[in-house]
């Protein structure tokens, strides 16, 4: 469908007073009227790269100082993206993990049912591996997950020191670090 055609038709269902099946499309700014500032509020939902996501994707790398950014519209979405992307990327298809982690516990070992990757678990004490546990990994690891706080352990938080330490390990053994937090 040309976008000419797809303006005119989302237009013509906007101007509608009843709609039979599905929903009247909306406009931005019709979904988020509480919104103060940013983008084209008036422009259409993304439409596969060409829009506001794109537009909020170039802000957060040049936020950051990266290349690029990519937004994921879940963050099990995000874990499953990363966590392939270190197997890929390194040729391992083991990932180090706590067993309390959010990907063990919540995610329902999604990546090992979708992505075919396992697990190993450098400690099973209630807090997040040691540098020394990342070391003494009997295998070659894609990814060393950190959960921060480590939340089923009771919001446990390494220190900064031992944070440091844990990601120096474990790019020590050629491992990606992943944060898993929920947030930047």
């Amino acid at each position: 469908m040309s976008a000419n055609t797809r303006q005119r038709r989302l237009a013509a269902l906007r101007a509608c007073d009843q709609i039979l099946s599905g929903i009247r499309p909306t406009t931005m700014r019709e979904r988020l009227a509480d919104m103060d500032a940013g983008g084209d509020l008036d422009g259409e939902p993304d439409f596969y790269g060409d829009g506001p996501v794109n537009a909020l994707e170039e802000r957060v790398a040049g936020l950051l100082g990266t290349e690029a950014a990519v937004f994921f519209p879940t963050g099990t979405m995000a874990q499953q993206v990363a966590l392939r992307y270190g197997a890929d990327r390194t040729g391992h298809p083991t990932v180090a993990l706590h067993p309390l982690g959010h990907l063990e516990m919540d995610e329902r070992h999604a990546y090992a049912h979708l992505s075919g990757l396992r697990s190993t678990w450098p400690t099973t004490a209630p807090r997040n591996p040691t540098a020394e546990e990342i070391n003494a990994l009997a295998e070659p690891v894609s990814t060393v997950v950190i959960e921060l706080p480590l939340r089923d352990a009771g919001f446990v938080l390494p220190s900064w020191d031992d944070l440091a330490a844990a990601s120096a390990a474990a790019r020590a053994i050629g491992a990606r670090v992943h944060v898993d937090g929920a947030r930047i």
